[in-house]
């Protein structure tokens, strides 16, 4: 390697095994007078990356055995070395203080609860896997990446797409309620503390991320008009799901533990809803004919285009993270006579489990048992005949 005058290049370095020199792109001649024109020959190069004999010199001290090759190329007429390998990451910064104390918080609530756990986790080829890997129950596996610098909604799926591929279960962590990854990946969200008090056993609460099952029954003491018809009752059961605060070692142990499942719904918008939620809700919410989103599948993501107000085009719809909720099932034809929205059962005492009919268009619904007359008409409180309509006492 040649000697530098005192100046560092700021660009990545790229070392040639041809020359057994280090060339600087910051230098017109790439710091080899004695070649001219050496960075013309060198882009000008289209053989195989593997055989045009550049290395990274970070990575060829870091794994010696295990040396990545690089290629030139020019962004802005600026000169640019990058790693072949499309798996491998630009080189880490230096980590933050708050970086290093949230990682030895999930490692610590971890082994707690009895699972194995591996800071800063790496493949065999050298590649890092993520920040802490969980094996938590079943052998499964879980990857914690505490995310506090911004990425981009694409640079994250790419990393949560290989992180399934290694077999991983990936957890992001944000502390910024306007992070880009909320809702592209599962996440979730902490309030911004400084490292002491994050390694500190206080409580640290998770504000965003994780939800759970609500059943709330569509009668009249419920304020608003059912979902699915939007007027009147239907008195039968919607699903929400709320927000849910946890304390962050325990939604680790939880996670770890299959307690906690990710989960993927619709929203109302059109767009996806990624969160945490326990398992017995998800499997009360697929039971009663809740709909979940198959991620594995590559989705179509919905586009706006320009309208005459000048609208740009946007990936998706973003939507205050407090507002956000799923979308309901659509309701069915009226003239089949089927129910508005399927019945949801209750965990009850068989014995005392009451009959809980749908309700019919077209049939009369007044009384704890629908009356179930037919040729009944549509009033804002549901379908009554001429014997229970409103204003009738009865």
């Amino acid at each position: 390697m040649n000697d530098y005058d005192g100046e560092l290049p700021k660009r990545n370095p790229v070392l040639s095994t041809t020359l057994k020199r280090l060339l600087d792109l910051d230098r017109e001649d790439l710091g080899v007078p004695e070649i001219p024109r050496l960075w013309e020959k060198l882009y000008a190069d289209k053989r195989p990356v593997p055989e045009r004999g550049l290395l990274c010199p970070t990575c060829l001290d870091a794994r010696p055995s295990q040396p990545e090759w690089m290629y030139l190329s020019l962004r802005q007429g600026r000169r640019i070395a990058s790693h072949y390998n499309p798996n491998r990451r630009a080189h880490d910064e230096p980590e933050s203080d708050e970086h290093k104390a949230y990682k030895e918080r999930y490692a610590r609530a971890a082994e707690s609860d009895g699972h194995g756990v591996e800071i800063e986790a790496r493949a065999a080829d050298g590649r890092r896997r993520t920040d802490v890997l969980v094996t938590g129950a079943d052998g499964r596996l879980f990857g914690f990446e505490p995310q506090l610098s911004y990425i981009t909604p694409q640079a994250v799926r790419h990393r949560d797409r290989i992180a399934k591929e290694d077999g991983i279960t990936a957890v992001w962590h944000t502390v910024d309620p306007k992070a880009p990854l909320i809702d592209q990946v599962h996440w979730a969200r902490t309030d911004n503390l400084p490292a002491r008090a994050i390694r500190e056993d206080r409580d640290l609460l998770v504000r965003g991320g994780v939800r759970t099952l609500n059943l709330k029954k569509c009668d009249h003491t419920n304020p608003l008009p059912c979902p699915v018809k939007k007027i009147g009752r239907c008195y039968q059961w919607h699903p929400t799901w709320d927000i849910q605060v946890p304390q962050i070692d325990d939604m680790v142990r939880r996670i770890a533990g299959g307690v906690y499942v990710p989960i993927t719904l619709k929203t109302t918008v059109g767009g996806l809803l990624r969160f945490w939620a326990p398992e017995k809700d998800r499997k009360v919410f697929v039971s009663n004919g809740g709909a979940l989103v198959d991620t594995e599948t590559k989705l179509a993501v919905p586009r706006q285009r320009k309208s005459s107000a000048g609208l740009r085009d946007v990936e998706c719809i973003r939507v205050r993270e407090d507002r956000r909720g799923p979308d309901f099932e659509p309701m069915p034809p009226k003239d089949t006579g089927e129910a508005y929205c399927a019945a949801v059962t209750v965990s009850v005492p068989v014995s005392a489990a009451p009959v809980i009919r749908p309700v019919r268009a077209g049939y009369c619904s007044a009384g704890r048992t629908p009356c179930g007359v037919p040729g009944a008409r549509l009033y804002p409180g549901g379908w009554f005949c001429d014997s229970h309509r409103p204003g009738i006492r009865y």
